[in-house]
């Protein structure tokens, strides 16, 4: 789903990802694209962040309150280029930020990406015999530290530990560290398992709204 309001990007998008292989529905209006999510059911979603009426991030907040969008991946594209507007998308859910203006090949690998890591998840989900399948409640989650909270948000963003280091400033190894005291307080066995509990309950940690900052 390709969510843009300027027809001349829309249709260079669309033709783009078209020429590759992908079905495309284009929508120039943002509360469109939120009625029509269950219905197209989209592998991914494209949305601009300048709209008139509805901008991205109400999208994208709408978006992630349907059940069945939780783990669709969800990138941006803005000219909005700054720290804080990337860090704003991020922060809301976002999987990824597309700077306008970007060649074809940014964006078809930007496309697949997001797509591989998306069916990896949904593989993790599907396969993995790892307990880590129970759901949680928000009592439990007040186990968890400031910090882990803020890792524990953006491992059900589907980041990963690399991911996640660069968004909160810390290194790797610290994000890995939060990861095993977190699978531990929340009794789930290995990283597999984490991830699969974070996925499973992304809806009620997202609605959490703990700052990454």
């Amino acid at each position: 789903m390709l969510v843009e309001d300027e027809i001349s990007l829309r249709n260079t998008i669309s033709g783009v990802l078209e020429n590759n292989g992908f079905d495309v529905l284009s929508l120039g209006e943002g509360d469109k694209a939120v009625r029509v999510i269950p219905i197209f059911k989209p592998n991914l979603i494209l949305c601009d962040i300048r709209m008139p009426n509805f901008d991205g991030y109400w999208v994208l907040h709408e978006a992630r309150k349907l059940k069945m969008s939780a783990i669709i991946p969800f990138v941006f594209i803005s000219s909005k280029a700054e720290r804080l507007d990337i860090r704003t998308g991020m922060d809301l859910g976002a999987d990824d930020y597309l700077t306008k203006p970007f060649s074809p090949a940014e964006l078809l690998n930007a496309v697949n990406a997001r797509l591989e890591k998306a069916g990896d998840y949904e593989k993790i989900i599907a396969d993995s015999s790892e307990p880590g399948l129970q759901k949680s409640n928000p009592d439990e989650l007040l186990k968890l530290s400031p910090a882990e909270k803020r890792v524990i948000t953006c491992v059900a963003l589907n980041e990963t530990s690399a991911e996640i280091a660069n968004k909160l400033n810390i290194s790797i190894k610290t994000v890995e560290n939060h990861r095993a005291r977190i699978a531990t307080k929340l009794e789930v066995k290995g990283h597999l398992a984490l991830v699969r509990y974070c996925l499973n309950n992304r809806k009620l940690i997202l609605s959490q709204n703990w700052s990454l900052s």
